[in-house]
């Protein structure tokens, strides 16, 4: 992930692992108040309609229904939120650590750095581990190929 600061917002560019594009917040950033339905907020996202029905089902989401059989409609927040989402998993959290770190967050962007900075240090020890890992499988995958030409 790379983060700048431009005009007083941060840009997120992340890798979309479903569609393999960049998605850029920054080009996507709504105003204020604007509510989008579930297919552009899909295509914004890059996550399928299912899944945000999913998380929306978990509570990680939330849509601005008018009435119980109206259609979802997702504000700006929603789409940082689920930027978040990504990004988590991504890092290889789960559904349930997710919704603890997204309860712990205010429902502002940027958040605040002094909220931000815990959970920016439970991600990088997580990213260490994944990292950690993926290099003793290196180790692992030659070792197999070394023992298997013997």
């Amino acid at each position: 992930m790379v983060v700048t600061q431009s005009i007083g917002y941060y840009i997120y560019l992340v890798r979309s692992r479903s569609v393999g594009k960049i998605m850029d917040c920054k080009a996507t950033l709504m105003p204020p108040n604007e509510l989008i339905n579930i297919r552009e907020m899909s295509k914004r996202s890059s996550v399928p309609a299912a899944t945000l029905r999913y998380y929306e089902k978990l509570g990680l989401i939330t849509s601005d229904r008018k009435t119980s059989g109206s259609h979802r409609r997702y504000s700006e927040a929603t789409l940082h939120r689920i930027t978040y989402i990504t990004l988590a998993q991504r890092a290889g959290f789960s559904l349930e650590e997710i919704a603890e770190q997204l309860a712990m967050l205010p429902n502002i962007h940027p958040v605040p750095p002094k909220v931000w900075a815990p959970l920016r240090k439970k991600w990088e020890r997580r990213i260490d581990q994944h990292i950690a890992e993926l290099k003793q499988l290196k180790i692992d995958l030659r070792r197999c190929t070394r023992d298997a030409s013997r």
